[in-house]
């Protein structure tokens, strides 16, 4: 039982290819439903994890992994279908590759991550949500995809910058 959680962040991943696919056939339902069921996944497996304690160390790379594998590849798909709104995208892209590289490098150094802070969890829902929103209503008037976008580029510039003292905090663990 203590392996659902892990699991769950697989599937995402197994997810992303079908989203793509559905994005780029039109099939902007079944992409959301897809999206949705990521986002729900995601809820369900961290939800499962703290409450039943089934923290792994695979989890803790497996879980934000999978989120910064979809969130990178909505980002990028939506650059292609959104190019208005590059900027957005081209902010949100960065953040989560910095994500990506840094944990990859505590990982290889095998310095053991705390996981997420509410600051992470709190951008990550917002994404998923305005993404959400974006992709099932393609007519919103710009002014509101703006306003959705600036809040999400700001969440996400908010938690890069406060999640900097927890990465200078792990290399600390590696140069006492």
């Amino acid at each position: 039982m203590h392996h659902i959680p892990n699991i769950l962040s697989a599937f995402r991943i197994i997810l992303i290819p079908f989203f793509v696919h559905q994005v780029i056939y039109g099939n902007i339902l079944v992409a959301a439903i897809i999206l949705i069921t990521s986002a729900l996944t995601d809820i369900v497996d961290g939800f499962l994890a703290r409450r039943f304690n089934w923290v792994t160390n695979l989890g803790k790379v497996l879980d934000p992994a999978a989120d910064k594998l979809t969130q990178v590849t909505v980002c990028v798909i939506f650059v292609i279908q959104f190019p208005q709104y590059w900027g957005f995208f081209a902010v949100l892209l960065f953040r989560d590759l910095v994500f990506l590289v840094g944990g990859a490098y505590f990982i290889k150094r095998k310095v053991k991550l705390s996981g997420a802070k509410w600051f992470g969890k709190v951008s990550t829902v917002l994404f998923f949500v305005s993404m959400i929103f974006i992709i099932l209503f393609p007519g919103l008037p710009p002014v509101f995809v703006y306003a959705l976008l600036s809040l999400t580029t700001i969440a996400a510039i908010r938690a890069m910058i406060l999640y900097v003292p927890e990465f200078v905090r792990y290399k600390r663990r590696l140069n006492p």
